[in-house]
């Protein structure tokens, strides 16, 4: 960060950004939580390649509407922030690793460019040293909190895999519709995160919670690298420590790193995605239905809606099943059934996201660490 040390009177602890990095993730998680469900939704729909790329840009304007629609179909305001357990771990790890290790990485390498040459305020480098210091820490980062985020993604796509009738609503009728009428209880979506790591395991062993890591570490050292590089030229520029222009600046850093590096991003998420409900979880029963009985589900208006639902996903299963070979192939899949747009569903809800939740994040980091400071100065 772009604190300044010169105005110190003595040193001030790492876990002050130990501090900040928590109240950061988990304040910017809870703001941006909706958008995030939306954001990995569209980036695991996969599409025909006749879709016009202005068609699919069209929709991706549509942000409240399509909140609205999971929310109608899926069980209220809830259905929103699903996954919300595991992502504000994933959050919370994340920005506490990635703020701690950037202050002691960018705090290294000012201190070991000052030893060559004492005269230097560091101004020349201080962007390269922001780069590197961002990079490095969101690789520490991610690679602590990985785990979480395979979760995320897993339960963010509950609505989407595998299930023909979740289009209709999540809740415990199609939960057993999943286990009984398409006789796959191992394809039941996870509803804890103590569930989805047993069924992992089991399904992957260990490398299963690496799923997509290749494209995941690829993008981040960019990513982060920008993110940090960014702000902190930023709020050079304008000259204040403001916990205010840091948000401003963290707002600009966020949607330009991510735009990006956003097709990485998309590839990682699908690769995650094939992992839990793909190859090796089962295979999907295509045989329709004519009646559903469940003691979940009494109303007979319903049990027709999901009926039809389920018959009309058993035409599409399989056809829309794609299987991907590791990342370049996912790349190679992507670009040849869907066209090159494709890489970008659900860009605009992803950089909504990025601007409100990095301007959230380095302004509570920033507030939180000015206040522990100022705690600190009074002692």
């Amino acid at each position: 960060m772009v604190a300044s040390r010169q105005e110190k009177k003595r040193p001030y602890p790492h876990w002050h950004d130990f501090v900040g990095g928590g109240v950061s993730g988990l304040g910017a998680r809870c703001i941006t939580a909706p958008l995030d469900l939306l954001k990995i939704r569209r980036q695991l729909q996969s599409s025909d390649a006749a879709v016009s790329s202005s068609r699919a840009l069209t929709g991706e304007w549509n942000i409240f509407q399509s909140l609205y629609k999971i929310a109608e179909r899926e069980g209220g305001i809830r259905s929103l922030f699903r996954g919300n357990i595991a992502a504000s771990y994933l959050w919370m790890g994340y920005s506490v690793s990635q703020f701690w290790v950037y202050g002691y990485a960018s705090e290294y390498l000012k201190d070991r460019y000052s030893s060559k040459d004492p005269t230097s305020d560091n101004k020349h480098v201080a962007t390269a040293i922001s780069f590197t210091s961002g990079a490095f820490a969101g690789l520490c980062a991610t690679a602590i909190t990985y785990p979480f985020d395979l979760c995320r993604t897993i339960f963010a796509a509950r609505g989407l895999y595998p299930v023909a009738a979740s289009n209709v609503t999540w809740s415990e009728y199609t939960t057993n519709l999943a286990a009984v009428n398409q006789g796959q209880l191992q394809r039941r979506p996870p509803r804890t995160l103590r569930e989805f790591a047993q069924r992992m395991y089991q399904q992957r062993g260990l490398k299963g919670f690496l799923a997509g890591s290749a494209p995941g570490f690829l993008q981040i050292v960019p990513y982060m690298g920008l993110n940090f590089a960014l702000h902190d030229l930023f709020v050079t520029k304008i000259g204040s420590n403001d916990s205010k222009v840091s948000g401003i600046a963290g707002m600009g850093a966020g949607v330009i790193s991510k735009f990006l590096v956003y097709p990485l991003d998309t590839v990682k998420k699908r690769l995650q995605a094939q992992a839990f409900w793909e190859k090796g979880s089962g295979t999907l029963n295509t045989n329709r239905i004519t009646s559903y009985n469940s003691a979940f589900l009494q109303d007979d208006r319903l049990s027709k809606k999901v009926v039809g639902a389920v018959n009309r996903g058993v035409g599409r299963k399989k056809s829309e099943v794609v299987v991907y070979d590791g990342m370049v192939d996912c790349f190679r899949q992507i670009a040849k059934r869907e066209s090159v747009s494709a890489f970008y569903k659900g860009l605009v809800p992803s950089l909504l996201k990025s601007s409100v939740s990095t301007g959230a994040s380095f302004w509570l980091f920033t507030l939180t660490k000015n206040v522990l400071q100022s705690i600190h100065d009074s002692d």
